[in-house]
C-alpha cells in the first residue's frame, strides 16, 4: 500500500504555520550539525493520556508499523498513541516492524533506508542458550577462563556427555534447560546425572546454591540491554530493571530440589503460586514478588553491600556477553542488512547474584516480555520502550527545509519520480519537494566515519534512561582487546579525543577539488544515462530552463579556468536526448580541464605545512571512489560551511579575468569578478552560476541563493537528473 504525503497547502502561509508548529512540537527533537533534522520523540505518558498533540506528527506523515509473530500491547499502544497506524503483517509499507522471531535474509535485504526492525541477523548467537554458552566458552579459551567466567559451568548434552560425566562426580545439584526455550518452560533441577534424559538437546549448568537472598527469598534481576549497532558496536543499559522473587523461602536441602517456586524466579512460573504477592501501587517499588531494580539496590546498600561494585560487575558481564557474539552478528549485518540504521535490538538479560555479590549470567532473551500485569511493569516498561524508540530515532528524518522553507511550486514537481515508494514521503514536508534532493539532512563532515559518529553522538543525546556502557573511554580501554570484528569506527567512537581529532582535521584544497570533480563526474554519468533512455519529457519547458541553468553554471565555472573552454547551450530544436548528450560532453570537457589544474595545485602544495593536518589523501581518494553522489554533496557542503567559502573548488575568477559571459538571454553581459569577498557564504558559487536574481522563500521572505550550500545550485539547475 502506497501512502501519500497528506493534503498540500494552497497558500504559503498555511505551510509556514505548519512548519512553525512542527518546530515547536513536543514530539520533535532537532538534530544534525545545524539542528535541522527532526527526530520523533516518544513520551511514555501517552499510554495513559492519549493526548491529540502526540498523535499529530505520526498522523500527518502517515507513519506505519506492523507486528509480526508476537503480541505486544505496550508497543502497539505507544506507537498508536504517537500517530502510527498498524498495517497487515504481510505489508511492505511500514516504517517499523516489531517481530518476535528472527528475520529471514531475503526480508532483511529488502529493507528500505527508512525502515527499522527490532532484531539483528543471527542474534540467536546471543539468545540461544547453547550458542551463548559456546561463544563465551570460545572467549574463555582465547582470553583466559577467569576473564570470561560470567556463566556457571555448563555442558551441552548429549554432545558433551562424557565431559559432563567427568565433572558430575562432584555433588550437584544441576539445572536443566532446553536450549531454545523461555519463561521458565522445561527447566528443572537434578542431583544426579542419571536423572538427565539423553534424547533431546539440553543445556546442563551447575546450580548456584548460594544465591543472595532478600528476606530469605531468592531473586534474579531482569536487565534491559539495547544494541543500536554492531559496526561499530554500541551497547546501552537501561537505568531501571526488575527484581523478580521466588514465592517460597529458599532452602538448599535436597528434599526441596523439585520445588520450582523456591528455586526458579521466573515471573511466568511464580505467578501460578498461591503465595504470589502483587502490588497495585506503581509508586511502591519494594513490595511483593516484583521490585524495581533501584529499590533492590537501595535495600542492598542499606544492608552494607557495595552496590557500585556490583553494578560495575553487572556492566562487565553485559559487555562481555555481547562481545562474545559480536563477530558473528556484525558479519551477518554486513552480508544481509542494506542500510546501517535498519536494525536495533532490545535484549532481556537475566542475572543472578550470589552471596559473594558476584553476578552470573543465566540467559539472554530474544524478545523480553513487555507484558504489564502490574502497575510497576507499566511504569518501567512504558518509559523504557519510549526512550528506546526516541534513541534509535530517525522515524521522522524531515529535511532541513522543513524549518525554513515555504511551499515552492510543488504542483509542477514530479513527486512520483522522486519517490520510489509513496511511504517514503512521510519523511518530507510538502513545502520542500522541489529541493528535497538538493540539500542533505545536515552539513555533516566529509568522512563516512565522522558522519556515523555524529549520528551516534546525537543518538546518545536522546538516550533518556539508557546509559551507554560501551564504548566509553573507560570501557574501551578495558574491552577493546576482546573485539573480534574491528573497524576504524570502533576506535574513533571510543574516546571524545578521537572524535575531536576527526572534527579538527580538515579537507585540503586539493582534496576538496577532487571531491567536486568526482561529484560532477557522477552528474555527467547520470546525464549520459538519461540521454540513452526515453527522450520524451512530461515537463519540456522546465527541462529547457534547467539546461540553461546548467550551461550558465558551466560558463561561469569555465571562466575561472586557466584554459579557455567554450560552453554553449544546445539548440532547443534538437531532441531532448541529444541535448543531454551534448551537455554531458561539455561537462566532461570541463572536468578534464579542471582535473589538470587540480594536479598542478597538488604539486604546488605538496610540501606546505597546512597540508600536514589534513586528511590522508590516499585514504580520501579511496573514500571518493566509493562515495555516493549524496556523500560527496555532504563533503562539499561541510567544506563550504567550515571554511565560509567554496572558492577552492568552485573558483573565484581566473587571473585572466574573462568576461562577457551572459547570465541569461534577458540580462546584459557581466564581467566575472577576479576575487571573491571572503566570509560571504557561497558568494563564489553565486557568481559562478550567474543566477543572482534567483531566490527561494523561507517563510519570512525571499532569500537569495547565496544563502544555500554550493551543491544546491547544481541540484536546482538539474534536479531532473536525480529522478
Amino acid at each position: 500500500m502506497s501512502l501519500d504525503c497528506g493534503r498540500k497547502p494552497e497558500h504559503p502561509e498555511e505551510t509556514h504555520a505548519n512548519s512553525t508548529q512542527t518546530e515547536d512540537h513536543p514530539c520533535i527533537a532537532w538534530s544534525g550539525l545545524s539542528r535541522k533534522i527532526p527526530v520523533l520523540v516518544f513520551h511514555a505518558e501517552t499510554v495513559v493520556s492519549k493526548g491529540g498533540e502526540f498523535r499529530d506528527i505520526g498522523e500527518r506523515y502517515n507513519l506505519a508499523f506492523k507486528i509480526v509473530r508476537t503480541e505486544s500491547r505496550l508497543v502497539r499502544s505507544i506507537l498508536s498513541s504517537h500517530g502510527f497506524h498498524e498495517v497487515h503483517p504481510n505489508s511492505n509499507d511500514f516504517n517499523l516492524m516489531w517481530t518476535g522471531i528472527h528475520l529471514k535474509p531475503y526480508l532483511l535485504r529488502g529493507l528500505q533506508d527508512f525502515q527499522k526492525v527490532n532484531h539483528f541477523p543471527r542474534s540467536y548467537e546471543l539468545t540461544r542458550k547453547d550458542r551463548l554458552y559456546k561463544n563465551i566458552q570460545r572467549m574463555q579459551q582465547v582470553h583466559g577462563f577467569k576473564r570470561f567466567h560470567i556463566i556457571p559451568q555448563s555442558f551441552i548434552l548429549p554432545s558433551e556427555y562424557q565431559e559432563f560425566c567427568s565433572c558430575a562426580k562432584d555433588k550437584g545439584p544441576w539445572i536443566i534447560k532446553p536450549v531454545a526455550s523461555s519463561r521458565g518452560r522445561g527447566i528443572y533441577l537434578v542431583s544426579s546425572p542419571n536423572q538427565i534424559p539423553m534424547d533431546e538437546n539440553i543445556l546442563v549448568s551447575r546450580y548456584i546454591n548460594n544465591p543472595l537472598l532478600i528476606d530469605d527469598f531468592k531473586f534474579d534481576v531482569r536487565l534491559y540491554v539495547l544494541v543500536t549497532s554492531y559496526e561499530p558496536l554500541i551497547i546501552y543499559l537501561y537505568e531501571e530493571g526488575l527484581a523478580r522473587f521466588a514465592t517460597v523461602k529458599y532452602d538448599h536441602a535436597a528434599k526441596n530440589i523439585k520445588n520450582q517456586f523456591m528455586h526458579l524466579t521466573n515471573y511466568s512460573v511464580n505467578k501460578k503460586s498461591s503465595d504470589y504477592v502483587s502490588c497495585d501501587d506503581p509508586e511502591v517499588e519494594d513490595y511483593g514478588n516484583k521490585w524495581s531494580m533501584s529499590a533492590m539496590l537501595r535495600y542492598l546498600k542499606q544492608e552494607g553491600k557495595d552496590t557500585a561494585l556490583l553494578m560495575g560487575q553487572v556492566e562487565d558481564l553485559v559487555i562481555k556477553a555481547v562481545l562474545s557474539a559480536e563477530q558473528q552478528i556484525a558479519t551477518a549485518c554486513k552480508m544481509y542488512v542494506p542500510h546501517r540504521n535498519n536494525c536495533f535490538e532490545l535484549y532481556g538479560f537475566d542475572v543472578l547474584i550470589d552471596s559473594n555479590l558476584k553476578p552470573w549470567l543465566l540467559e539472554v532473551n530474544l524478545s523480553p516480555s513487555l507484558a504489564c500485569d502490574a502497575p510497576l511493569d507499566l511504569k518501567i516498561k512504558a518509559s523504557m520502550i519510549s526512550d528506546m524508540f526516541s534513541l534509535v530515532g530517525e522515524f521522522c528524518p524531515l529535511t532541513p527545509w522543513a524549518r525554513s522553507t515555504e511551499y515552492v511550486g510543488a504542483a509542477q514537481h514530479p513527486l512520483s519520480l522522486r519517490i520510489k515508494n509513496g511511504l517514503r514521503y512521510w519523511c518530507c514536508l510538502p513545502c520542500i519537494a522541489p529541493l528535497r534532493s538538493a540539500v542533505k539532512a545536515t552539513l555533516s563532515s566529509f568522512p563516512l566515519q565522522l558522519k556515523v559518529l555524529r549520528k551516534i553522538k546525537e543518538e546518545n543525546e536522546r538516550r533518556g534512561g539508557f546509559i551507554r556502557i560501551f564504548p566509553t573511554p573507560e570501557t574501551w580501554e578495558l574491552y577493546s582487546g576482546y573485539l573480534e570484528y574491528k573497524t576504524s569506527m570502533n576506535c574513533m567512537l571510543a574516546t571524545s579525543r578521537g572524535f575531536v581529532e576527526l572534527r579538527e582535521s580538515q579537507l585540503s584544497p586539493s582534496s576538496a577539488r577532487m571531491a567536486f570533480s568526482s561529484y560532477l563526474h557522477r552528474v555527467q554519468m547520470r546525464l549520459l544515462a538519461e540521454s540513452r533512455g526515453n527522450g520524451s519529457s512530461a515537463w519540456p519547458e522546465r527541462d529547457d530552463d534547467q539546461m540553461e541553468l546548467v550551461v550558465r553554471f558551466l560558463k561561469r565555472a569555465a571562466s575561472n579556468l586557466q584554459q579557455d573552454l567554450r560552453v554553449a547551450l544546445p539548440s532547443r530544436r534538437l531532441p531532448l536526448a541529444d541535448r543531454r548528450r551534448i551537455l554531458s560532453h561539455q561537462l566532461g570537457e570541463f572536468i578534464h580541464c579542471y582535473n589538470k589544474e587540480t594536479e598542478q595545485m597538488v604539486k604546488k602544495m605538496e610540501r606546505l605545512a597546512e597540508e600536514e593536518r589534513c586528511v590522508n589523501p590516499d585514504v580520501f581518494q579511496e573514500f571518493v571512489e566509493e562515495a555516493s553522489e549524496s556523500d560527496l554533496e555532504e563533503v562539499l557542503t561541510f567544506y563550504t560551511h567550515k571554511n565560509k567559502s567554496a572558492s577552492v573548488f568552485l573558483g573565484t575568477g581566473c587571473t585572466n579575468a574573462k568576461s562577457g559571459v551572459a547570465s541569461s538571454g534577458r540580462t546584459s553581459q557581466r564581467t566575472v569578478e577576479g576575487t571573491s569577498r571572503q566570509g560571504e557564504r557561497d558568494s563564489d558559487a553565486l557568481r559562478l552560476l550567474g543566477i543572482r536574481e534567483k531566490k527561494v522563500c523561507n517563510g519570512k521572505g525571499w532569500l537569495p541563493f547565496s544563502t544555500l550550500p554550493p551543491c544546491v545550485f547544481i541540484q536546482c539547475a538539474m534536479p531532473w537528473v536525480r529522478c
